[in-house]
């Protein structure tokens, strides 16, 4: 042996070696040697070795298995691991569809959404959980009821009192004398039914108004004993002496920033302010800012809306008053003679006081008017009384009030209100009354006189205007539907450069990219791919260029006259690019996803080209949806000039011809839509099936039948004996006839089942032959469907399934065996 020519340590160097200074430490490790934990790096790449294998164990669990390791992992987290990180990601994959909308909504939207219910679903609403009660049972969600119907709280709640107005309102409607319809018909009898006899007729109006009286006696009756704070001058009432409740300590209600809030007022002295006088006002009416101006001091204005409808009338009414009388009631509003023109589609005269809506109007309006004793009334600021005086008794009759309206002496249509007024009684003649007396109680007297002399100069200038005007007018308004079409055309032919820019950064984004490192051998993609792809947008943006030069050309030139229609004709001439489009959407999309998949050169092509300011933040996939969509675009376009479009204009015909082939095509659309969803669905219910989109294939017809087998084969159909081997699910295509096994689950404790289908073969309707098996004691129902390789038996539930089922095969199989000639 060679000696060593390295020279050996010396002894001091070899006793320092020897030492435990210099042994190098050993890495730390937890319950393994194979974890490093001071070797960051290492135990990174091991931890993720060991991920990858996991997931990969995972992959190959069963469900029970994978349940239970995921069972054990939420065991061993800690709670701020769970609230955060495990339920964000929870919300994310499986998001909520439902949820309390009282515990995501801020408090006041909740009650918002509360106010719509009415009283009795309010109560159900309250029976649902504690906090909806909380909100349920609200003061100003039943504050606003009470005091519409008069049922005012005879004290006031505490601080912490919950509950007060509910607890009212439900103990004023439990003691309410209410009779149905019919039962108050059988007592009262029917109110305002027209006597073929007068004397009937009379005798029946003055039932009505002793009736009315006395209901009016009894709720008056009925709420002073519930106030309880009105004391006559005798003494004190319902065996309170002392009480010190007074109308006045009551707590005053006013609604603040949306809430109801209760203010204590101070005892003061009974005191009852006297009714005052409800005036209606409507916006029809000239110069009504004047007539406002002069109204007197303790008169209740209301200026409504002549669009408006009778129920909102009554409600805004209604809360004028504050839930007191009025002393007499006027309404001012345009009219003749004999009807009033109180709405725009309601007018008062009448025939159409005896309908069911008006009648109740006028009833629960005059129920807030004081009665005929008290000096109650109606006043209406219409000359009713020349001519109307059958509107006016009917009226009365109906309200069981005094109607007085002026008598319409005076020239001049508003000038009637300054003549004599009279209540439309038979040998009434002249009062002693002075002229507009009655209207001299709503308005001071100078502005009532000026008002009049002002509706009636602008009455006649406003005449006078329409005679010289109406012919400009009628121009003007022809104009502007010639405008209307003007902004329709403009708004196409933005939308379409829009349009266009898009389609154009398909080509210029992924086509000449892809293109050019075809050319340069460095294929992203193959020839056939691109075409496949990206060839049909390239005809429909040579098609859309030229209709957009088109549009171009005649919005430049744009007037009255000009037509748009013949351009979507000509569009429309060309439809054939857009079907074949459509019918090669869903290879070109399964196409992108593939070489998605398998090129990563492609994958990493479309990050940098996907959603960026070229392609208006899109993506390859949604900018081939723009065709679509542009179809729905343009129908909902052409829809908008056809409604601005007179029908005597030149360019009416061809727009509705344009529309109703537009709309045809939408319905095709559709169609393809239903065709490849459905094909998806079929895909997704039968496992273990293989792809069944390919060419043009369609979905024809499904059927549940029973795969019978026979123990000899050589007997004769007819002969044979067959016993059921399982239940099939037959899928008839337009090219291929698909058989599967159907499994039928029934859930436990209800009728609901469902089916499972399993692939167990499919065949060519071009090498498909079918025949029927004859009906006997052994069989029924049955057909035989042979393949080229093996037979099937097949039996459905009824004979009219079996005769649906094989004509529509056999059709199929004709039309496949014409096709593959």
């Amino acid at each position: 042996m060679e000696p060593s020519l390295r020279p050996a340590p010396h002894s001091v160097k070899r006793w320092q070696l020897g030492g435990t200074d210099y042994d190098p430490q050993p890495s730390q490790t937890l319950f393994s040697s194979w974890t490093p934990l001071n070797h960051k790096t290492g135990n990174l790449q091991l931890f993720e070795e060991r991920m990858k294998l996991v997931l990969h164990w995972f992959d190959l669990w069963t469900d029970r298995q994978r349940k239970h390791l995921l069972h054990a992992l939420l065991a061993r987290c800690s709670g701020s691991q769970l609230s955060r990180h495990c339920r964000d990601l929870l919300v994310e994959t499986v998001p909520v569809t439902r949820v309390d909308f009282t515990a995501v909504l801020p408090r006041f939207l909740s009650l918002y959404v509360m106010s719509f219910l009415t009283p009795r679903d309010l109560c159900a609403a309250a029976q649902v959980s504690w906090h909806w009660r909380i909100l349920a049972e609200q003061d100003c969600l039943w504050a606003g009821r009470c005091i519409r119907r008069g049922w005012f709280l005879p004290y006031a709640p505490g601080e912490k009192e919950f509950g007060a107005w509910k607890n009212h309102y439900v103990a004023c409607f439990s003691t309410l004398d209410w009779l149905a319809p019919r039962e108050a018909a059988e007592q009262y009898g029917t109110l305002n039914l027209p006597s073929p006899e007068e004397e009937e007729e009379e005798e029946e109006g003055r039932k009505e108004r002793r009736i009315r009286q006395m209901i009016r006696d009894k709720v008056q009756e009925e709420k002073s004993e519930a106030w309880g704070g009105y004391t006559k001058p005798g003494g004190d009432r319902g065996g309170r002496p002392g009480s010190g409740l007074t109308l006045r300590s009551w707590p005053s209600v006013s609604w603040t920033d949306g809430s109801l809030s209760l203010d204590r007022g101070r005892p003061l002295a009974v005191h009852l302010p006297p009714p005052a006088l409800l005036l209606l006002v409507s916006d029809r009416i000239p110069a009504y800012e004047l007539l406002l101006s002069g109204v007197k001091a303790g008169v209740v204005l209301v200026l409504y809306d002549h669009r408006g409808t009778l129920p909102a009338l009554l409600a805004q009414a209604e809360r004028a008053v504050s839930g007191q009388r009025a002393r007499r009631l006027g309404l001012l509003a345009p009219g003749g003679t004999e009807e009033i023109h109180l709405l725009r589609g309601s007018s008062l005269s009448e025939q159409t006081l005896r309908t069911p809506d008006c009648r109740d109007f006028w009833e629960k309006l005059c129920g807030r008017v004081a009665p005929t004793h008290e000096g109650g009334g109606v006043d209406i600021f219409s000359p009713l009384a020349a001519s109307g005086a059958a509107l006016i008794q009917t009226l009365s009759a109906l309200t069981g009030l005094e109607v007085r309206a002026p008598m319409g002496l005076a020239t001049g249509s508003f000038q009637n209100i300054l003549s004599e007024w009279s209540d439309g009684s038979v040998g009434a003649g002249l009062s002693d009354q002075q002229p507009a007396s009655p209207a001299l109680q709503y308005v001071c007297e100078g502005v009532l006189r000026a008002w009049c002399s002002q509706a009636q100069w602008m009455e006649e200038v406003l005449e006078k205007l329409r005679a010289r005007l109406a012919p400009q007018l009628q121009r003007v308004g022809l104009q502007t539907v010639f405008d209307w079409r003007g902004a329709v055309a403009r708004e196409l032919h933005h939308s379409e450069g829009v349009y266009l820019s898009r389609l154009g950064a398909v080509m210029k984004v992924y086509h000449e990219p892809l293109t050019a490192a075809l050319n340069s051998n460095r294929a992203i993609l193959s020839f056939a791919d691109i075409h496949t792809v990206l060839r049909p947008v390239a005809q429909i943006l040579e098609l859309n260029r030229v209709f957009q030069a088109d549009l171009r050309a005649r919005l430049q030139q744009w007037g009255a006259e000009q037509c748009v229609g013949d351009v979507f004709l000509k569009l429309c001439s060309k439809l054939r690019v857009y079907t074949n489009y459509l019918n090669s959407y869903a290879t070109a999309v399964r196409a992108i996803d593939k070489c998605r998949e398998t090129k990563p050169r492609f994958r990493a092509f479309l990050n940098r080209s996907d959603r960026t300011l070229a392609t208006h933040m899109l993506s390859l996939q949604e900018l081939l949806l723009c065709p679509v969509w542009r179809m729905q675009e343009y129908v909902t376009l052409l829809q908008a000039l056809t409604v601005h479009t007179h029908p005597g204009h030149p360019d009416h015909t061809h727009l509705s011809s344009a529309l109703g082939t537009l709309l045809r095509f939408r319905g095709f659309i559709q169609k393809v839509l239903r065709r490849e969803r459905q094909m998806e669905e079929t895909q997704q219910m039968i496992r273990g099936c293989p792809s069944l989109s390919e060419g043009n294939r369609q979905l024809i017809l499904t059927q549940d039948a029973a795969l019978l087998r026979s123990p000899d084969e050589q007997i004769p159909d007819s002969l044979r004996t067959f016993e059921q081997v399982s239940d099939v699910g037959l899928f008839l295509f337009n090219d291929a006839l698909v058989l599967t096994r159907r499994n039928v689950h029934h859930a436990p404790f209800t009728p609901a089942h469902r089916s499972t289908h399993t692939f167990l073969a499919s065949v060519a309707l071009c090498s498909l032959a079918v025949r029927e098996i004859t009906h006997s004691r052994y069989v029924s129902h049955a057909f035989v469907l042979d393949g080229p390789c093996r037979s099937w038996v097949c039996a459905t539930e009824s004979g009219e399934e079996r005769e649906h089922f094989l004509l529509v095969l056999r059709s199929a199989i004709d039309a496949a065996l014409t096709e593959h000639q």
